[in-house]
């Protein structure tokens, strides 16, 4: 990865056009390639702001790392745990079916644009929000009080929070305190997510071309739903993993199925029982991820 930086570097020294990577593009962002000429010496205010913006070698190498694997590897380990689920859970696979039907504009996924339809597919996206709900791997998000102190208040009560201390809340227990997610706090419903508006007059309420528009993704309450961190230090990758995720999901689900492999003397719903124990039996590595997804098959077919 060092000798692409040097590379990219060497081209930009020469005044010659990149690679287009993203190496290049931070490369091109970074310090070790300033421009003095581009300002006058008065400019001070300008120049400022202009080195505000460059990244230094150790900033590209993280911003690297941040987008390879904390950006692939939770995507992508999020994105297997709902595939097995919706495995599971086939009455689930031909709710997400219907939004998709009802919205596509397009025969061919590929053709669809992102500002006509992702905002629209609030199914798919309630199913990326309720596998993160139980099994999101990152199982907790380090927070650091740095410098200062911080007052921290639980159920009326302040406890101040020293200095140069590292607290991590466990995303599991918040995400399944039954204080925030009813009784079935622990089981996996994607349907939690969606509620409909209460915008629309109720003589719409019976129209089928329009009820799909009445649905609104739940807004949780502050603090209860934290999988991708809260606040100014929130994942700058958050809104790049939901496209990604729901991309996935129009793609697999709008003409298949997936269902479990059965065994010999096996029916299905019997065959369903152990994906749904693979999905449980998750553990943390690196990341909280099944740890035997291979020991049961799963088939796709065209619905």
């Amino acid at each position: 990865m060092t000798d692409l930086i040097e590379e990219e570097n060497i081209l930009d020294s020469k005044n010659q056009p990149g690679s287009g990577t993203l190496v290049s593009n931070l490369v091109r962002a970074s310090e070790d390639n300033s421009d003095s000429g581009k300002f006058s010496l008065d400019d001070k205010a300008e120049q400022r702001a202009y080195k505000l913006k460059r990244l230094s070698k150790d900033e590209i190498l993280g911003n690297i790392f941040v987008i390879n694997f904390a950006g692939h590897d939770t995507t992508t380990t999020a994105l297997a745990s709902g595939i097995y689920l919706l495995a599971a859970n086939p009455e689930c696979q031909d709710w997400l079916a219907e939004e998709l039907n009802h919205f596509s504009t397009a025969s061919d996924s590929r053709e669809w644009k992102y500002n006509e339809v992702f905002p629209k597919l609030k199914r798919c996206l309630a199913v990326m929000l309720e596998t993160l709900r139980l099994y999101n791997p990152v199982p907790g998000i380090p927070k650091w009080t740095s410098t200062h102190s911080a007052m921290l208040r639980i159920q009326g009560q302040d406890y101040l929070i020293p200095p140069q201390t590292l607290v991590v809340p466990s995303l599991m227990a918040l995400h399944t305190h039954p204080r925030y997610w009813g009784h079935d706090s622990l089981v996996w419903r994607p349907s939690r997510w969606i509620v409909t508006s209460s915008r629309k007059g109720p003589d719409l309420r019976n129209d089928s071309k329009t009820a799909f528009e009445e649905e609104e993704l739940l807004v949780p309450i502050k603090g209860s739903y934290i999988p991708w961190s809260e606040g100014a230090a929130n994942c700058p990758g958050k809104k790049f993993a939901q496209v990604e995720f729901v991309a996935a999901m129009t793609s697999l689900f709008k003409d298949h199925r997936v269902q479990p492999l059965t065994k010999r003397g096996e029916t299905l719903e019997q065959a369903r029982r152990p994906v749904l124990d693979v999905v449980a039996d998750s553990a943390v590595n690196l990341l909280l991820e099944m740890q035997d997804p291979g020991s049961v098959a799963l088939r796709w077919t065209r619905r």
